[in-house]
């Protein structure tokens, strides 16, 4: 299974969700669920509590990004877009979104 992935299902509230578990080395694991906003390395003995508690996780994510639905929309130039996209994945952001919600924010 070493640096083979295998993708899962969860049902929760009659939708599936996927996520993929990964084994790394001897005792750890990369697990990617999206929905649950999750992609990082677990050690072995971390995998039953995380798919314990992987249900709640979705759930709230879910919420989450339900809440935020409202849009604001700027005009900017191509060359300044290419800055804050820079700015942003340089900073550890996945989205540019992400990145303006918190810098407007101050968070």
């Amino acid at each position: 299974m070493k640096n083979q992935k295998n993708e899962y299902f969860i049902v929760l509230n009659n939708k599936k969700y996927s996520y993929t578990l990964r084994k790394i080395v001897t005792n750890r694991f990369f697990v990617e669920c999206k929905d649950a906003n999750i992609a990082q390395e677990f050690l072995s003995e971390d995998i039953p509590d995380l798919f314990i508690d992987l249900p709640k996780l979705i759930l709230a994510e879910k919420e989450y990004t339900e809440g935020q639905a409202d849009v604001v929309r700027f005009r900017l130039s191509a060359e300044d877009k290419k800055t804050i996209l820079k700015k942003a994945y340089k900073k550890g952001y996945k989205t540019v979104s992400e990145f303006l919600r918190d810098l407007a924010l101050g968070a």
